[in-house]
């Protein structure tokens, strides 16, 4: 039994894949708006859940993105590496699915920690000397009182 390979359809499957999320304008226009509900206890609460949730939604597209992002560019190597496919090749294609998903976490948790840093997240965390950092810009206790 032999198997084929065709490196040319790999390639555009990668392309195909990295191309998925290029259209970021609809998560884009999400990111300036803050929810404006008032200044009493209800509404701040309310606003808080609003941007949670926001927030969570465009950083699940971001996570996509990069996740698509790195399994093209992994694909197109494989490929280029499979055409002079000899031992030599063959560990290094095993060794860049091994690189694939610590590259997808590395850059989901690098656009965590910006997104933290521009957004804020403020659930309390008893271990951070400011008001929080949960590492993600979302996921808020919102069971948490809040001050007016």
């Amino acid at each position: 039994m032999s198997t084929k390979f065709d490196s040319d359809a790999i390639r555009q499957a990668a392309g195909n894949i990295g191309q998925i999320m290029s259209d970021m304008k609809a998560f884009e226009a999400l990111k300036p708006h803050w929810p404006n509900a008032g200044k009493f206890e209800l509404a701040v609460w309310l606003e808080r859940l609003v941007d949670d949730r926001r927030n969570g939604v465009v950083a699940h597209a971001e996570h996509l993105k990069i996740a698509f992002s790195e399994i093209e560019k992994k694909l197109t190597a494989i490929a280029n590496d499979f055409e002079n496919a000899d031992g030599e090749n063959a560990d290094k294609i095993k060794s860049s699915l091994g690189e694939l998903e610590s590259k997808v976490i590395g850059g989901v948790n690098a656009f965590d920690d910006d997104t933290e840093e521009k957004q804020h997240n403020y659930t309390a965390d008893p271990g951070a000397d400011n008001k929080s950092h949960a590492g993600d810009g979302y996921a808020q206790n919102l069971n948490e009182p809040v001050a007016t």
